[in-house]
């Protein structure tokens, strides 16, 4: 029995092992399926945040819901499209193969078949540049939505840090009114340089001063290559594609104000740092004075809880003596119900011994159950295995039926056109030979004539002569494919 649960164990091993690219296409499966459950359970929790009519900020999130089912069209246009695309290539693989079950040898099916793989391959190429675009414009997207999502974060962490605001709740007969906002700013409790430097990107779009990544990394990057200087932002409107000289000039004046406003803010936080070790060592200082007191009541408990120490001494001394009579007698009562013990445990270690004696019985008819179970399941598939080695076998005899016959039919289309050549050559001789006897041709014989070198001979020996020696070169020619060998 182990050794046929081993075998199913390791069957599913061998076949990975066997088919890699099917195990690897299954793992890619199951994760895309568990990635759709977790984009389901997700798009649910949004749904409803996002379609809640009861919430207060519906009017807020109508923009959000239009901008959902547009991107839902979009989607479904995109899918469309890819499978207008996949379909066009699967329908030309297909006629690709059927092109390739009647294979006909000669030169013009060849250029069919090579046209059709131009055709598949040249689709090919376009669908994989258009993906590439597509993919690196949504990595583009990518990379500018988390820095957004970045800033986000920053500024929550930022509010996290600021200490709560009460909202007041005002109550009205018969509902609950909307919770009324304390019009304090939550920047009032910061130093005045932060507030102000935090109030400033608020109010102007954050630490790009409004515009994207790429165009204020190129206004910095121009700017710290002209140093500053006024010179550089004709060369920043230039290069800044959608931008005038006005938003150039603009945007110099809010980084001038951001960087002035950064400095304040860098050195409002060195003075608080400063601020912050004053009040540190005047802390330390009463943790000194506090530990010094401490230290002196401390060594009158030491003085209190020795004397007490001393008074338990002599209290555990008397009690001592009392427990070593009790110890005594219960030793004495501990040897008489060990033998007690003993006596019963020897009891059930004999009802013990009976019960593992039936249950070896039962184990025992149990195996032989289980052993004749295996070799009844060892026969039938024995059985099976032999039913599929005779249809095996029928198959195989019926493929070396069909495969005799397709090359009978070979070597009789052979032997028919072996027959045509002979025939035309047997014409083309007996055309010759008609024409020999209406054409007569009188030669004079000069023996010596046949001595001399021939004119050919003569350019041969010239050519060996003006040649150098060395290797012979070996001219390249283009390797035959596997697909078309064969083919005249």
């Amino acid at each position: 029995m182990s050794g046929r649960g081993d075998a199913v164990v390791k069957k599913p091993a061998t076949w990975a092992s066997k088919n890699p690219e099917q195990a690897k296409k299954m793992n890619l499966l199951r994760e895309i399926d568990q990635l759709e459950k977790q984009i389901c359970a997700m798009e649910r929790e949004r749904s409803t945040h996002l379609y809640g009519k009861r919430s207060d900020f519906r009017k807020d999130y109508c923009t959000l819901e239009e901008q959902e089912m547009k991107m839902l069209s979009d989607r479904k246009a995109e899918k469309d499209r890819l499978r207008n695309i996949l379909s066009k290539l699967g329908h030309q693989v297909e006629k690709f193969h059927h092109e390739l079950q009647d294979v006909k040898p000669s030169p013009q099916f060849v250029e069919k078949l090579k046209e059709l793989v131009e055709t598949i391959e040249a689709a090919l190429n376009d669908f994989k540049e258009q993906q590439r675009k597509v993919y690196e414009q949504l990595m583009r997207d990518e990379h500018l939505l988390s820095q957004e999502v970045s800033e986000l974060d920053k500024h929550f962490d930022l509010w996290a840090q600021l200490p709560p605001v009460t909202i007041p709740e005002a109550r009205r007969a018969g509902r609950i009114t909307k919770s009324k906002t304390n019009k304090k700013s939550i920047l009032a409790d910061m130093p005045p340089e932060v507030a102000a430097f935090e109030r400033f990107l608020l109010q102007t779009g954050g630490h790009r001063g409004g515009w994207d990544e790429y165009d204020h990394g190129t206004f910095i990057r121009i700017r710290n290559k002209y140093k500053g200087k006024a010179t550089f932002l004709d060369d920043a409107a230039s290069s800044l594609p959608g931008r005038s000289i006005t938003d150039v000039k603009d945007h110099e004046a809010w980084y001038q104000e951001y960087s002035s406003l950064m400095e304040k803010k860098r050195e409002a936080i060195q003075k608080w740092k400063i601020i912050k070790e004053t009040k540190k060592g005047e802390m330390l200082q009463q943790a000194d004075r506090h530990e010094h007191d401490e230290a002196e009541m401390n060594q009158k408990k030491i003085v209190a809880r020795e004397k007490k120490i001393e008074e338990e001494r002599q209290e555990r001394l008397n009690r001592l003596s009392v427990w070593k009579v009790q110890k005594e007698l219960e030793k004495a009562q501990s040897a008489e119900r060990k033998i007690l013990e003993e006596r019963k445990q020897m009891k059930k270690l004999e009802l013990e011994k009976k019960r593992q004696l039936e249950v070896r019985a039962k184990v025992e008819e149990l195996r032989e159950l289980r052993k004749e179970e295996e070799e009844y399941l060892a026969a039938r598939a024995h059985e099976r295995m032999e039913q599929d080695q005779e249809q095996k076998r029928q198959l195989a005899a019926q493929e070396m039926a069909r495969f005799r016959e397709r090359d009978r039919r070979k070597q009789e289309d052979q032997k028919q056109k072996e027959q045509e050549c002979a025939a035309a050559e047997r014409e083309r001789v007996k055309k010759i030979e008609r024409l020999k006897g209406q054409v007569e041709v009188k030669v004079t014989r000069d023996p010596n004539r046949l001595y001399r070198l021939t004119e050919g001979w003569k350019e041969r020996q010239k050519a060996e002569r003006t040649q150098p020696n060395g290797p012979s070169l070996v001219m390249p020619h283009r390797a035959v494919p596997s697909w078309r060998a064969g083919v005249s």
